[in-house]
């Protein structure tokens, strides 16, 4: 199971580092670095379990984009490392994509811009935002603040299956409050190959403070695409996809050796270095063990954007005059609640250059142990777009 969701708050009353766009990559290149850089700027504060969708942030960072000039126009799109309008256009190549196979699999996006009753927001924003996200626009007033919460929360319910419930509170909305824009992302698929349930058996799992509990272990043998074993500087590990019916999307498990601390390896993390992964993939017979597993967690991304060079927005002074005429618009707060489960079934979610290149290990035969923690990848094949990355302990 999967969903995903995040969602921007501007409000009334902004630094600034440039580095290079490189349009010229491949779009699943620029996507994948940025969720690099995402993930190791997300790690640096949170040092427990971490789930989070790229490509949510990024469509939400869209929006804003859209009404964004100046500076925070700049930041924006170079963090992203994408043209004018990119964001948009995953959009559109995400649904053009898994149009023809939707009686394969459940994946819904989901943008909505709630606007203070009485606020004068440009057309050409709101007609940008539906053109290029198929936003809806929705009037509230902020002032009851906790029937603002209830409404969007219920929206969000909404479009993630019931999965995320009560994502706002009235707290979080203040006297200043003018827009919310909201991203839903809900996806649920099967896996191509099943397994068992009568198989799923009680195993010992080692938690990252070396505790043991036991979990429910699914088990298989089936045909999987592996890239085998890696070693880099001096860390084993391996990666496995786990393609879900339609093959549109696959789930890609990294899984160090035990002797391996997980915080370690993620540091090794690059795009260059996933990349290699995904053109190392051979499908070979494998033996798998995989728990049974939910989670969920809510995340701000306030300060993992800042030290990503997006600060512009954030502050008053910033130029958003593609939304508004007003010159005192900000953001005040970026949330991302994800929600996911792993089963037999399949899963259901609302949500470098210079790098050493590591050398596959010829060790056999192929056993793929998820008995401790391991960090796993969820892809849109064709667009090589993340729709979420995660680790921990999963317990």
């Amino acid at each position: 199971y999967m969903w995903v969701l995040g969602y921007f708050a501007l409000q009334i009353p902004s630094l600034l580092l440039f580095y290079s766009i490189q349009a010229s990559k491949p779009l699943a290149q620029r996507n994948t670095e940025f969720a690099v850089d995402l993930y190791q700027a997300i790690c640096s504060s949170q040092k427990d379990n971490i789930v989070f969708s790229p490509l949510g942030t990024t469509l939400i960072l869209g929006m804003v984009q859209l009404g964004a000039k100046g500076k925070a126009y700049q930041q924006i799109r170079q963090t992203l490392k994408v043209q004018e309008n990119s964001t948009g256009k995953i959009l559109t190549i995400l649904n053009k994509a898994i149009s023809k196979k939707k009686q394969e699999f459940t994946f819904n996006l989901a943008n909505a811009l709630y606007l203070q009753e009485g606020f004068t927001v440009k057309e050409q924003y709101l007609h940008g935002n539906e053109k290029f996200f198929q936003s809806a626009i929705k009037l509230v007033d902020f002032q009851n603040a906790k029937a603002c919460a209830e409404k969007i929360s219920a929206w969000v319910e909404s479009k993630t299956d019931g999965k995320i419930k009560g994502m706002f509170s009235g707290e979080e909305f203040g006297p200043l409050t003018r827009l919310i824009l909201v991203n839903a992302i809900y996806f649920k698929g099967d896996w191509k190959q099943k397994f068992r349930k009568e198989g799923t058996e009680l195993m010992n799992f080692t938690k990252k403070d070396g505790a043991t509990v036991k979990i429910p272990m699914m088990k298989a043998l089936f045909i999987f695409s592996i890239a085998g074993y890696f070693s880099e500087s001096s860390m084993k590990y391996q990666v496995l996809e786990l393609p879900y019916k339609g093959d549109e999307f696959s789930l890609i498990i990294i899984l160090p050796a035990e002797e391996v601390n997980i915080e370690d390896m993620e540091k090794q993390i690059t795009a260059d270095l996933i990349l290699k992964w995904f053109s190392e993939m051979k499908e070979e017979e494998v033996e798998i063990s995989l728990p049974r597993f939910k989670v969920e967690q809510k995340l701000d991304f306030k300060e993992a954007l800042y030290s990503l060079n997006i600060t512009e927005i954030f502050s008053g002074g910033c130029d958003l005059s593609g939304i508004t005429d007003s010159s005192e618009l900000y953001v005040s707060q970026v949330v991302q609640q994800v929600f996911l489960e792993i089963n037999e079934d399949g899963s259901e979610a609302a949500a470098s250059t210079g790098v050493q290149i590591p050398v596959i290990m010829s060790l056999a035969p192929n056993q793929f142990i998820a008995n401790h923690p391991f960090l796993f990848i969820m892809k849109n094949i064709p667009t090589g777009t993340f729709l979420r990355i995660s680790w921990g302990n999963y317990l």
